[in-house]
């Protein structure tokens, strides 16, 4: 007998909460304070969160293997 009323927590569940956190973050930077954080951590701003998290990480991340490229080729 299968439940699907299982709530279980999977890989991407996290990256998908690191991402909400991380874009509340950066948005909240963006808008120098101006805003209050319980603004735009709201339910109905999850996926904008989400979305600018998840650009924020792959920028990142793009940026340190350009870093390694660039010490690499240097030697």
């Amino acid at each position: 007998m299968k439940n699907n009323n299982l709530k279980w927590n999977t890989s991407g569940d996290s990256e998908f909460k690191t991402s909400e956190w991380m874009g509340a973050i950066v948005r909240y930077f963006f808008f120098l304070g101006t805003k209050k954080f319980d603004t735009l951590y709201k339910e109905n701003q999850i996926w904008k969160n989400a979305l600018v998290g998840w650009l924020f990480k792959v920028i990142l991340l793009l940026g340190v293997f350009y870093l390694a490229l660039v010490l690499m080729n240097s030697n």
